[in-house]
């Protein structure tokens, strides 16, 4: 695996390997809290989570009142 670090206050690295579409997968193991003691990666992970479900569900609201007005036409 490929790192890829910066050089700023926090020392953060990056993985450059890592499959871009492994976001979207589902998988039963994922935590959907944050802990304390979680690594970087963890944390992101969950709020990465919780950020697509809310863009999810912004996304079948539009979709539904589009479709509605489309329908009134």
């Amino acid at each position: 695996m490929s790192l890829l670090t910066f050089n700023n206050d926090l020392t953060s690295t990056l993985e450059v390997t890592k499959d871009v579409l492994s976001v979207f997968r589902q998988s039963n193991d994922k935590k959907i809290t944050i802990r304390q003691g979680m690594s970087i990666s963890e944390i992101s992970e969950v709020v990465s989570e919780k950020i697509i479900n809310v863009v999810k569900e912004q996304f079948e609201i539009t979709k539904e009142d589009f479709e509605t007005k489309t329908v009134k036409k």
